[in-house]
């Protein structure tokens, strides 16, 4: 009898640990969304609602992408480096930039585009200004404030929710990482200010900055970072399995875009510079990350991987790759 009762806990473990598995995400995202509901009777802005809102709401969108064949602890294993390094560099970032942009400051202008983009017709995106309102700047500042961190944090953390080390990865590399070493030649040899500032008009996210403040933090336009970020990201969400996140984070990374535009942050080139840039990192990472691919899938096979599980994406032929 005791045999029986032992097997039948087992069993009950056993379809509770199952259904876990199956069901975290949703779970995960419910436990967030409670957590939210009292921030929206606050007193908070409407902006710090919205961004509160997108912790549950890429969680629970995370179901589909979630990696069944992967070893929890292995993956929360490799999850350790990851994480200190991101909140480093999500603490650290801004006062590196700061440094940076002083030494920029200090070394003198290169080459000086502010004279020649202004002259260019139709490189003001103007186009994007022939319809204002309040609510659409309030939405285009909202997007421009969040969008430079927020694009490339909230698929990732979604990618980790989904057990997919990789595409966290991806994310990671394709934003930030290695955007900021091919930008940079660009910011030391070109200098370009934002075309409010240039043209004498009033800012338009309203930072209340003095003619100081506003002549160092308006350089560094060309390329359009907030563009190669977003558009990057654009790119790689397009590639998720989930139609209302693939949908909702789409619309909310060419909003960044556009919004550069519409508040007279950057300049047309800027931005179409800012898209050549995230399209050739994105393809530089997905170069990169085949290459290593073949290398580690025994490793991954064996460390990362669930034994009892078929994994389809680990059958490799010649010339291809392995979805790690």
């Amino acid at each position: 009898m005791e045999f029986i009762k032992n097997l039948y806990t087992k069993a009950v473990i056993s379809k509770f640990i199952d259904f876990l598995n199956e069901y975290y995400t949703l779970i995960i995202g419910s436990i967030l969304f409670i957590i939210v509901i009292p921030i929206y009777f606050s007193n908070y802005s409407i902006n710090y609602k919205i961004v509160a809102s997108l912790y549950w709401f890429a969680a629970i969108t995370a179901f589909r992408d979630a990696r069944k064949d992967v070893k929890w602890l292995s993956f929360l294993i490799l999850c350790v480096p990851f994480f200190i390094f991101l909140i480093y560099i999500n603490t650290h970032g801004y006062e590196i930039w700061g440094k940076i942009l002083k030494w920029q400051i200090a070394r003198g202008i290169v080459i000086d585009l502010n004279p020649i983009f202004s002259k260019i017709p139709f490189n003001n995106s103007s186009f994007a200004r022939i319809y204002k309102n309040e609510t659409l700047t309030w939405f285009m500042r909202l997007v421009y404030n969040n969008g430079f961190v927020m694009t490339a944090i909230i698929p990732i953390l979604r990618s980790g929710i989904a057990k997919d080390f990789k595409k966290m990865c991806k994310y990671l590399c394709s934003a930030h990482v290695f955007q900021i070493f091919l930008i940079s030649p660009f910011y030391l040899m070109f200098h370009l200010q934002e075309v409010w500032f240039v043209l004498g008009h009033p800012d338009g996210l309203a930072r209340n900055f003095t003619k100081i403040q506003a002549a160092g933090w308006t350089i560094n336009c060309f390329p359009s970072m907030h563009t190669s970020i977003s558009f990057a990201m654009f790119l790689l969400v397009l590639r998720e399995k989930d139609k209302i996140f693939k949908w909702v984070w789409g619309f909310f990374c060419l909003s960044v875009i556009y919004s550069t535009m519409y508040l007279e942050i950057h300049w047309f080139i800027d931005v179409i510079a800012g898209l050549l840039l995230a399209y050739g990192t994105v393809k530089l990472v997905d170069f990169l990350f085949s290459k290593l691919e073949i290398p580690l899938k025994k490793y991954f096979s064996r460390f990362y991987y669930k034994s009892n599980f078929k994994n389809d994406n680990l059958v490799v032929k010649e010339n291809d790759t392995v979805n790690m």
